[in-house]
């Protein structure tokens, strides 16, 4: 689909297709309160409307607002689950779903009062977000009133609240409907209109989700033709950014945390467009956008657990509609564990767009299968495979300028039976210092903090030059060069070879070293799990699941443990995640090959 189309070619789609009606059948509710596989996630909408029913709104003042600039917080002002403001995106969700399923007036009396409140912020946008220019410092600090920025959440505010007045129509006073029409033309449509955003040309989920969120409010919202036209012209063409975001075999290198916020607003807003324009406009008819509509399943491994590269966690869970929807839609998709499914609390910002279809998409499934294979993606570089003894294993070559990067060229993570024996760290707390020049001394962004050696001391750099070469993934591993992802003169070729044993559930590692001079080597393996050190042999526990790391007793062994502030994406929690990390050192010089097998048993 041409995704750059004038607002005079839209429009004329647009008269073609004539007047459709987008509204929500009345029949759909009994479906969805009758679906047993939504019980639980209607259970946890009821939960949360009672928390927040009769309680008063909590403010959002200049303190907390100003925090992010002055000392780097997020916290304090998107809040926990009592106030701030994603617990009053959670109190929008809950009371406008409970307010359309069982039409209860007093959840439309709650429901008003929070839009009201939402209403009245100084902007949709965080503070995080709200920034000119270039650097660390470019914050605005006075932000003029009438001065909007659609960031991703301004842009989900409006689809929320545009969606809102279509489901419930004239249950809502009318002056709420009309402040609400006033300000997402004030604050969103007239702003895509006149400004240039960063999401409007970015290849990340910030072109979905904003140019998604943008256009199903418009789409709902705007009842004159060319206006409506003029928005979509602006926002649309960010799709097609969006997609080149994708490596050529769909996976997304943000990681599947990030696949499903950017994907989940591009089908939603696709499938609101296919039915606005009789379909003719397809936004799923590209043959790319099928292979990234079957990524989500590939990185799923026994138990739950998922691949958690760059800033991505190893607990994900998937919205049953969007999975739903896409099995519809292209035969290759197939539901990720059943133990993964997301509820109405799986997501901490609370989005509607993703609840709302979660409820609407979902189908009832009575035992959802658990499928699991080997997935070598050449173009993304990554290995993806599970094998006997309930053993996955996901390893990555790529470059150290990559989506949400962290400086981890060579790195893998192996699971067993849902517990991570050994870690991709994944995300940490979103502070200004997370994204600024010392993101590499986390030690879940830097290497060192990664299952690759190190030199010297000397940790890989970070930048798209300091990447894997002679790269070769298929069935059984993958095998790369990453010398230069550390730049050092001295080591002009460091080989990795990671093979994996699905029969037996076993990984073998072979890092053949080219050195210059005598230097420290060390290999790393990193664990969230105890460790006990043995000659020759490290054994891993978790839970109830043990792990063993072959090695040559030759090897100076010992343990390290190290902590970094974790956090969940935009909504962060207080709390210090633990990695220990195995090093094993050596004096080399010359060429030299450490040999490593990690197994599920002695």
């Amino acid at each position: 689909m041409n995704f750059h189309m004038t607002k005079e070619e839209i429009l004329a789609i647009l008269d073609k297709a004539g007047k459709v009606d987008l509204s929500i059948p009345e029949s759909k509710k009994q479906g969805i309160l009758n679906n047993p596989s939504l019980k639980t996630y209607l259970e946890q909408i009821d939960a949360k409307a009672d928390h927040f029913r009769g309680k008063p709104i909590a403010s959002l003042p200049y303190s907390a607002f100003k925090l992010f600039w002055e000392t780097g917080d997020r916290k304090k002002f998107q809040g926990d689950q009592v106030t701030g403001y994603f617990p009053r995106r959670c109190r929008l969700a809950a009371f406008g779903l409970s307010a359309w399923l069982y039409g209860r007036e007093e959840d439309i009396h709650e429901l008003e009062d929070v839009i009201w409140a939402v209403c009245d912020e100084y902007t949709w946008a965080l503070p995080a977000h709200l920034k000119r220019g270039e650097g660390e410092n470019a914050f605005i600090d006075k932000l003029e009133p009438g001065d909007y920025r659609v960031d991703l959440f301004a842009a989900e505010t409006a689809d929320t609240l545009a969606e809102l007045v279509a489901i419930l129509g004239d249950r809502l006073a009318p002056i709420v409907k009309k402040r609400i029409a006033c300000l997402l033309e004030e604050r969103v449509f007239r702003q895509v209109i006149n400004a240039t955003y960063g999401w409007m040309s970015v290849k990340s989920n910030w072109a979905a989700v904003c140019a998604g969120s943008v256009g199903m409010a418009a789409l709902l919202a705007i009842e004159d033709d060319e206006h409506l036209a003029e928005v979509l012209a602006r926002s649309m063409p960010a799709f097609d950014n969006f997609l080149q975001s994708f490596s050529q075999d769909g996976a997304c290198l943000e990681g599947i945390g990030y696949w499903t916020y950017g994907f989940s607003y591009y089908v939603s807003f696709a499938d609101m467009l296919f039915r606005r324009t009789k379909g003719e406009l397809d936004m799923f008819a590209d043959p790319k956008v099928a292979k990234i509509a079957a990524f989500q399943q590939k990185c799923y491994f026994k138990g739950g657990r998922t691949v958690s590269f760059s800033d991505g966690g190893s607990y994900g869970r998937y919205h049953p509609g969007l999975a739903s929807y896409l099995r519809r839609k292209y035969a290759e998709v197939v539901f990720p564990p059943a133990c993964a499914m997301g509820g109405f609390t799986m997501d901490s910002c609370y989005r509607w767009s993703n609840n709302l279809r979660d409820l609407l998409w979902t189908e009832i499934v009575a035992e959802i299968p658990e499928e699991y294979g080997c997935y070598p993606l050449e173009d993304a570089q990554w290995y993806l495979c599970s094998g006997a003894s309930d053993v996955g294993i996901a390893a990555k070559a790529g470059h150290n300028a990559e989506p949400h990067n962290h400086n981890d060229v060579g790195s893998f993570q192996i699971f067993k039976n849902g517990e991570e024996m050994f870690a991709d760290p994944g995300s940490g707390e979103y502070s200004l210092q997370y994204f600024s020049s010392i993101r590499y001394t986390f030690l879940n962004c830097g290497s060192q903090g990664h299952s690759v050696p190190m030199i010297d001391g000397c940790t890989q750099q970070a930048g798209k030059e300091f990447a894997a070469k002679e790269v070769t993934v298929d069935e059984t591993g993958i095998s790369m060069d990453i010398a230069p992802a550390y730049g050092l003169d001295f080591m002009p070729s460091l080989k990795r070879v990671l093979r994996f044993d699905k029969a037996a559930g076993t990984t073998t590692i072979a890092d053949t070293v080219v050195l210059n001079g005598e230097h420290t080597y060390a290999e790393r393996f990193v664990t969230r799990g105890d460790v006990t050190l043995e000659p020759g042999r490290a054994v891993i526990h978790m839970g109830e699941e043990t792990m063993f790391l072959h090695y040559d007793p030759t090897f100076e062994a010992k343990v390290e443990t190290g902590g970094y502030p974790h956090g969940s994406g935009e909504h962060n929690t207080e709390k210090t995640e633990i990695l220990h990390i195995i090093e094993l050192t050596a004096k080399v010089q010359g060429e030299f090959t450490a040999s490593f097998t990690i197994s599920p048993v002695e």
